[in-house]
């Protein structure tokens, strides 16, 4: 008997690459019912009236699909203008679209497609290259996966090398996790008529499509598409929506929107001191809050360009920046730096192959605590002075002052910083010991190797301070659970958690919030929009502003 890996149903990848084309049909599921939204969510407005569908729509339409499937169900009528205005859309109706699922929408389309197709939820939010390489890619079927979101709905996979071998939302029943399902799949024409003959034999009507993928198939027919520093986002309830328009779409169209080839080209062209012409390099953006992060391959080796962030220049020293990463460099703990400018900020790393920014649901994985504790012991413990201070208060004072003067518009904000004199003098009570200190923990400056090496980058609010700044930060940005707060003690602290750690983490934690909260504004006043982060910091501020003077004041 042969072994689903034997199986004659499924073909390897080399034979896959060879049997399939290009697509040009695609089906997007939008019937489900909103419980806490009276308007489907692929219609709610983004930002200057785009919304999920609209977006997926777009995109389909730069990569010249020419059959298009909307299968309504809530709310069907408020579908029929996109219809109207686009011959290529034809709308199809679940009429049962409360008591079924995702596979009973999909049903609905039999004998409507007789080829392959791109399979798209139209509550998902994605970057435009999912589909770019999904409709290019040879394999007639083809699931896109991603790091795990932390999100709390995750459709978690474990793979056999790139094979899906299963799927599930609760993580205790894998063995390994790969990451997530993205909620896009190409289905071929004969998969796609298997999973019809099993919903016509199913008499569960809540089956989900995944879900009847995986039983029509064996592995080697799963192949996947992985996407490593995704920025995406999918809908599922007022949260999720709050979430995209606020923080995931702005940071994609920075994203998307990056300085243009020719401008990179000369900035390179200075750096390696040679003419680098656009048709010898190839580059990407790889995202970045502060800064443009630029992915380069350029004579056979591939390197990190960052160009520096509008208004950055009045709150990073870049001088101390250089000196400072430098120094990480050289303990191993930041990748090798090949062209530094403090005066320009342009800066010039090794690309680390196939490495990802960790999450905030992976960063708390254990055996990536275990060396982030690792690595902070390391830096903290280094014998080396960093070139400067960092202190917070110094930090917020500044940033205060330099709304006051460079952006007085954005000065009359309501924050209220009474509080931080008393914060000040408490941390001053309880002492501080300077180290080396990173000072921007956030999960996306860690990234790891194929070979599970991290690596901590972008030092540029580093320098000497306490070293429960760079912990606070890393609980904070994360969202860590006390599971992995307590983890990361046990390994940080062997010889036992100093009894003032808490407090101290609990008043820096509000103090990054307010500091943050400036550096919103300042971005703002830039031209940048970061949707409601910083109002949404300012108010987790207050919020345990409260708690401090509950348990400590």
């Amino acid at each position: 008997m042969q072994s689903d890996w034997q199986s004659n149903d499924n073909l390897t990848f080399a034979n896959l690459h060879t049997m399939s084309t290009r697509l040009s049909t695609a089906v997007i599921l939008a019937a489900r019912r909103e419980h806490q939204h009276q308007t489907p969510y692929p219609l709610e407005p983004l930002a200057d009236g785009v919304t999920l569908l609209s977006r997926t729509l777009s995109l389909l339409e730069q990569l010249n699909y020419k059959r298009i499937f909307i299968v309504t169900g809530y709310q069907a009528e408020l579908f029929t203008p996109y219809a109207q205005k686009d011959s290529r859309i034809q709308l199809v109706q679940n009429p049962d679209y409360a008591f079924t699922a995702s596979m009973g929408s999909l049903a609905h389309l039999e004998g409507l497609i007789d080829e392959d197709f791109l399979l798209i939820e139209g509550d998902t939010f994605y970057e435009a290259r999912v589909l770019e390489e999904l409709t290019e890619i040879a394999l007639p079927d083809c699931l896109c996966l991603t790091e795990e979101s932390g999100s709390g709905d995750e459709a978690f996979v474990e793979l056999e090398q790139k094979y899906l071998l299963k799927v599930s939302k609760d993580r205790h029943q894998l063995s390994s996790i790969a990451g997530e399902l993205l909620g896009i799949i190409r289905l071929s024409r004969s998969t796609f008529g298997r999973m019809l003959e099993l919903w016509h034999r199913s008499t569960n009507p809540l089956l989900n499509y995944e879900y009847a993928f995986l039983d029509v198939t064996t592995p080697l027919g799963r192949p996947t598409l992985f996407f490593s520093d995704l920025i995406w986002g999918d809908v599922d309830t007022e949260a999720d929506l709050h979430h995209l328009i606020n923080y995931t779409y702005p940071r994609l169209i920075r994203k998307e929107n990056p300085l243009n080839l020719e401008n990179l080209c000369e900035h390179l062209s200075k750096i390696f001191e040679t003419d680098v012409l656009p048709q010898e390099v190839k580059i990407s953006p790889i995202g970045g809050m502060s800064n443009k992060n630029f992915k380069v391959e350029y004579a056979d080796k591939l390197y990190v360009l960052r160009l520096p962030g509008a208004g950055s220049e009045t709150m990073v020293d870049r001088s101390n920046e250089q000196v400072n990463s430098l120094l990480a460099s050289e303990l191993g703990i930041n990748p090798p730096i090949r062209y530094f400018s403090a005066e320009s900020g342009i800066k010039l790393a090794d690309f680390i192959p196939g490495a990802q920014a960790l999450g905030q649901a992976t960063i708390q994985r254990f055996q990536n605590l275990k060396q982030i504790a690792t690595i902070l012991r390391l830096l903290h413990g280094a014998s080396f002075r960093l070139s400067n201070d960092f202190n917070g208060f110094t930090e917020l004072r500044k940033y205060e002052h330099t709304l006051t003067t460079a952006y007085a518009s954005r000065a009359g904000s309501t924050k209220n910083l009474d509080i931080v004199p008393a914060l000040q003098a408490r941390i001053n009570e309880l002492g501080v010991t300077l180290a080396p200190c990173h000072n921007d923990l956030v999960p996306e400056n860690f990234i790891i190797s194929t070979t599970g090496e991290l690596f901590l980058i972008d030092w540029e609010y580093s320098g000497m301070n306490d070293p429960h700044w760079d912990i606070a930060a890393l609980f904070l940005e994360s969202h860590f659970s006390e599971e992995a707060k307590a983890y990361f003690f046990a390994h940080y602290f062997p010889e036992g958690t100093p009894k003032d750690s808490p407090e101290k983490i609990l008043i820096y934690q509000i103090l990054m919030d307010l500091l943050w909260s400036l550096w919103t504004d300042i971005k703002e006043a830039e031209g940048e929009d970061f949707g409601s982060y910083g109002s949404d910091r300012y108010a987790r501020a207050l919020t345990n502003i409260k708690l401090w003077e509950e348990h400590y004041g």
